[in-house]
């Protein structure tokens, strides 16, 4: 089982990658560009990176 992510994972999602930009009772908000969108299901959510790898990649988005 995929560990649930955080707020600042990135995420893929339905073939897309995103980042958890809230988490509000128990829905995942997610935000690629402009767009932000729930996820209807958290566990079909795979984090790529954590907040702390992206923060080390200098990846600030």
């Amino acid at each position: 089982m995929n560990p649930l992510p955080e707020v600042g994972d990135e995420v893929e999602y339905e073939g897309r990658r995103a980042i958890v930009t809230d988490i509000c009772q128990g829905i995942y908000l997610l935000r690629h560009g402009p767009r932000v969108w729930p996820a209807s299901e958290a566990t079909g959510l795979r984090v790529i990176r954590t907040r702390a790898q992206r923060n080390t990649d200098g990846d600030s988005r």
